[in-house]
């Protein structure tokens, strides 16, 4: 009987284990395109029978899911690397489509540009006509609305991107949440020694890492118990096996400021630490788009700056000196929160060719100041104030600032949304020179050009210095001698005396009134030839006629107003690096698209379902059942034959 009973015994066993392997190969098979779904696969062991007898059957010692640690990190990393690339070349493609990526530069704003400063030609040839202002004043109207449009959509290229980072964070802390609740149900469905593990929820626990990783960068290591830990890349933790920790977003340490990711349990801003996924493309799209503000809020202040100057050097149709042509913001200073003085900044952009476009944080120090530069993060030393200079910008400091406090200065952040142009008549242009030379009736062979302005550090020696109080009136310049002379007052005053080179001429120099800047000088230059004494000419302030101030603004067109570049050249530098970053971009969602695609591939021939294995195994279980069920059925006949036996005897 002892016979028979274990053929029994070893068959039922062998039905279940086949029942078992068979209800796998169903389980797999309906979860064939469930996400994060492990194939999972039976483990049979022989059941020990005694020493030099047969064994006792089989057994199911686990039901196993296919699934190896080091391709599921390499999987979650290539899934936050490629989402990262396809968020930031989306981000690319909406920040290229702002500019004429097509034309270098040519278009867009480069063409207002160009427009606006053939519209000053037009006053030069003509700087009596009132249409050819009206149409400059047009064209300036025109370029500053180009200035306010891409202004505008940069600022809402940035709003947009902290919508989605904000939306990000959120959807990161609902994920470590459900991990580290899972975790926490793992825990305490796994054996301490080992055994049966809950597949289906290590399962659905991989499944929301991954999708963690789709929106940011992040480092899983394995923990007790089953239990997965999820770092940042810069080591912030985000699941410790059954909590979580979350992430918040807010306006930075400086508030109204783009948006910065700080780390919940002590408040620290881990936006720089932050790669991969969602939120790895947005900080470089972020930075892309801060740039690029920088850089066109530059332009607004140069060109400003530049027409501005000019046109507080010439005279317009009324016979005054002209006033600024373009309104435009200046720097923002934002004092950190945690500042302990009362102290303030406020900066200026005092030489537009000096000044780089960017951000800065100046922080005073036990030696004094410095700045460092936010995307660089280059430090340059100040000194102590009150007055700072750096990088064409003047800091002046005012109040108590305490050391360890420190100021975000974004110079040009707001500067192409804020330019305006701040007239509408066109008698306020100021195309005449300060002054123009009419010769009396002289024996000499002198001239005397229009007036153009300089810095009174440029002139030559010998150069009679009109004051500022007599600028404005009617002079006289009257030869004493060959080489001397004088400068008369309408009341024949003598306010200036110069001296004269027959190989090289001389200068007048007329002091330019507040508000112009002081060593601003309207300079009219005497030609080299003969001079008698008695020879006399008469400056009077220009008219219409000479245009002579329009001319030298005109040439604004060509002179390096911007970091060692003109106008048009930065705009088409700035077009260049914002199609070279897009392409950049493209090529490198392409490579990280190839990346996952592969990694996938590689985790699907040992994690996923393949239905052609599944139905060859359904085959074997199903034969290796049958076979079970017929050593039950044999070992019944041979019972049934015993019992006949035994009762016929």
């Amino acid at each position: 009987m002892t016979g028979l009973t274990q053929l029994v015994n070893t068959g039922l066993s062998g039905l279940d284990a086949a029942g078992q392997a068979l209800a796998t190969v169903s389980n797999n098979t309906a979860n064939v395109n469930t996400p994060g779904y492990d194939v999972e696969g039976v483990r049979q062991a022989a059941i020990p029978g005694a020493p030099g007898s047969v064994g006792g059957g089989t057994q199911v010692t686990s039901i196993q899911r296919a699934f190896d640690q080091f391709v599921f990190s390499q999987m979650v990393g290539a899934t936050s690397s490629n989402q990262a690339a396809q968020v930031a070349q989306s981000n690319a493609q909406n920040l290229a489509a702002i500019f004429p990526i097509a034309s270098g530069g040519a278009s867009g704003l480069g063409a207002a540009m160009t427009s606006f400063f053939s519209a000053m030609n037009g006053i030069a040839q003509d700087p009596a006509s009132l249409p050819n202002r009206g149409a400059f004043l047009a064209q300036a109207q025109a370029l500053a609305s180009d200035f306010n449009s891409v202004g505008s959509q940069l600022a809402g290229s940035l709003t947009m991107i902290d919508g989605q980072m904000s939306a990000a964070v959120g959807q990161i802390n609902a994920l470590t949440r459900q991990i580290a609740g899972l975790n926490r149900q793992i825990m305490t469905q796994s054996p301490p020694g080992g055994g049966a593990a809950p597949n289906a929820l290590m399962d659905s626990r991989d499944n929301l890492i991954q999708q963690l990783g789709q929106e940011l960068g992040v480092k899983v290591i394995a923990g007790s118990g089953n239990s997965l830990d999820v770092y940042t890349l810069g080591g912030a933790v985000l699941v410790d096996g059954g909590t979580s920790a979350n992430l918040v977003v807010s306006s930075g340490s400086y508030g109204g400021n783009a948006m910065s990711i700080a780390y919940q349990p002590n408040g620290q801003d881990i936006t720089a630490t932050l790669s991969g996924g969602t939120i790895g493309g947005l900080v470089s799209s972020q930075a892309q788009a801060v740039a690029a503000q920088n850089s066109v809020g530059g332009l607004a202040a140069a060109l400003a700056a530049g027409v501005n100057a000019r046109q507080s050097l010439g005279l317009d149709l009324n016979g005054a000196l002209g006033r600024s042509l373009f309104s435009i913001g200046g720097p923002n200073v934002l004092a950190a929160a945690s500042n302990t003085g009362g102290g303030s900044l406020v900066a200026s952009i005092t030489d537009s060719t000096a000044f780089v476009s960017g951000n800065f944080v100046v922080t005073k120090t036990s030696g004094g100041y410095e700045a460092s530069d936010t995307a660089t993060g280059n430090v340059t030393v100040l000194g102590s104030g009150p007055s700072l200079s750096f990088d064409g910008m003047t800091l002046a400091v005012s109040g108590t600032i305490n050391t360890g406090d420190s100021f975000l200065v974004a110079p040009t952040a707001t500067a192409a949304q804020t330019l305006s142009v701040t007239t509408s008549d066109p008698r306020a242009v100021a195309a005449g020179a300060a002054y123009v030379a009419t010769p009396g009736n002289n024996r000499g062979g002198v001239a005397v050009s229009a007036s153009t302005p300089a810095a009174s550090g440029s002139l030559a020696a010998g150069a009679a210095i009109v004051p500022a109080a007599d600028f404005g009136q009617s002079l006289t310049v009257k030869f004493t001698s060959a080489t001397s002379f004088d400068v008369l007052s309408a009341s024949n005053a003598v306010v200036a005396s110069g001296t004269f080179s027959a190989a090289n001429g001389g200068q007048v120099a007329i002091a330019y009134p507040a508000p112009t800047p002081a060593g601003q000088v309207a300079v009219l230059k005497l030609s080299p030839g003969t001079a008698a004494a008695g020879d006399t000419f008469s400056l009077t302030p220009d008219g219409p006629s000479s245009g002579g101030n329009i001319v030298g603004m005109t040439d604004l067109a060509n002179q390096s107003l911007l970091s060692g570049q003109t106008l048009n050249g930065s705009y088409a530098a700035l077009v260049a690096q914002v199609g070279s970053a897009g392409q950049a971009a493209s090529l490198a969602a392409q490579a990280a698209q190839g990346v996952l695609a592969q990694v996938q591939a590689v985790q699907q021939s040992i994690s996923g379902v393949n239905l052609d294995e599944q139905a060859a195994d359904l085959v074997s279980y199903q034969q290796a059942y049958q076979a079970s069920a017929q050593i039950i059925a044999s070992a019944q006949v041979l019972f049934q034959g015993l019992i006949a036996a035994v009762q016929a005897g």
